[in-house]
């Protein structure tokens, strides 16, 4: 009788045991923040075409230069109206975030833009294989706001795809531009900027803008003007800085029309 108590408190503290290992385990998981997605899920690289010392509008720099002028469109709409998102967001990766319980973790900060300070609250919620992003954000001093819901997300747990949904500010918070993303390297990655804007004539335009290094032209942009029912393919070496553009509106025809390394027009090989 003595020997079966013996093991029959051995087998109890046995189980105690993997009880407290399994609990420790699952508390261990629950509590490991979520992976925020890169800087460029949400910030589009116009670094390329932003250098016009080399551009003019005579006829034998006239592809690169209409290439510059159709980035210069979307660039402006970004710099003006995502600046605080884009602000707030790449703030984040300054900061530590606080777990809330239930697979929810904060990020919490302010940030200047321009002469506004801004409160920032990012939430992260661990949901299955996905994380569902949240981004509160306050303004304090003249027009203040309190904890408006400026854009949400989603994405993988290993911060490699996923989605952002902007909406355009506080005081008309409807669905502005939605992005879709991907980074699997500094070399494979690929984001769109899509206009989501409810019963604008644009809705449906997007620009995207990629890198692969296994094309022999590594990066590209393709701009669609949904009005214009158009579509702008442009496709360049990021070390050498040729190119190529197809603008079916202004060329009239679908073919690529080539710029070598010095911004000078040449014929597509």
């Amino acid at each position: 009788m003595k020997n079966i108590s013996g093991i029959t408190r051995i087998l109890l503290s046995l189980i105690v045991l993997l009880l407290v290992v399994t609990t420790s385990c699952q508390k261990e998981e629950t509590e490991k923040a979520p992976v925020l997605p890169p800087e460029s899920s949400f910030v589009m690289d116009f670094s390329d075409f932003m250098n016009t010392k080399t551009v003019s509008t005579q006829n034998t720099q006239i592809n690169r230069t209409l290439a510059v002028a159709h980035v210069a469109v979307w660039n402006t709409v970004i710099f003006v109206n995502l600046a605080v998102p884009v602000a707030t967001f790449t703030e984040a990766f300054n900061h530590e975030p606080q777990f809330q319980g239930n697979g929810s973790w904060k990020w919490s900060y302010s940030v200047n833009v321009g002469v506004n300070q801004y409160t920032a609250d990012l939430v992260g919620t661990i949901s299955g294989a996905n994380v569902n992003w949240e981004m509160f954000v306050s303004k304090s001093g003249n027009n203040g706001f309190s904890n408006f819901l400026w854009y949400t997300g989603e994405s993988s747990l290993d911060g490699k795809s996923g989605t952002w949904t902007l909406n355009r500010e506080q005081s008309n918070p409807s669905p502005y531009i939605g992005i879709e993303w991907y980074k699997n390297s500094d070399e494979d990655f690929g984001i769109t900027y899509t206009n989501i804007i409810p019963s604008d004539s644009e809705n449906g335009g997007y620009i995207s803008h990629g890198r692969d290094n296994n094309l022999d032209l590594n990066a590209f942009y393709e701009i669609f003007n949904k009005g214009q029912n158009n579509l702008v393919e442009i496709k360049w070496d990021v070390t050498s800085k040729e190119g190529k553009i197809k603008d079916p509106k202004f060329y009239g025809n679908d073919q690529f029309h080539c710029w070598a390394t010095n911004g000078f027009d040449v014929v597509c090989e």
